[in-house]
């Protein structure tokens, strides 16, 4: 189980990609919307990256998770 305290998303999926950000908010209730380039460097940051083969634009994600006591 994953705890997530915070999601980004580039806020070029909103005119690039809906389809993808109607899934992402289904599961998510709260995504924050940054430029494709914070994205890239918020992503420097990363501890772990999972690589799934999506090739559809911007769907990238970023998930802030906390720990479950």
């Amino acid at each position: 189980e994953l705890q997530i305290e915070e999601a980004y998303v580039a806020k070029e999926i909103k005119e690039k990609n809906p389809q993808t950000l109607n899934l992402i908010s289904s599961i998510i209730e709260e995504v924050k919307f940054i430029s494709h380039e914070e994205l890239k460097e918020l992503s420097k940051q990363a501890r772990a990256i999972i690589r799934t083969g999506e090739c559809s634009p911007y769907a990238n994600i970023i998930l802030i998770s906390g720990v479950l006591f």
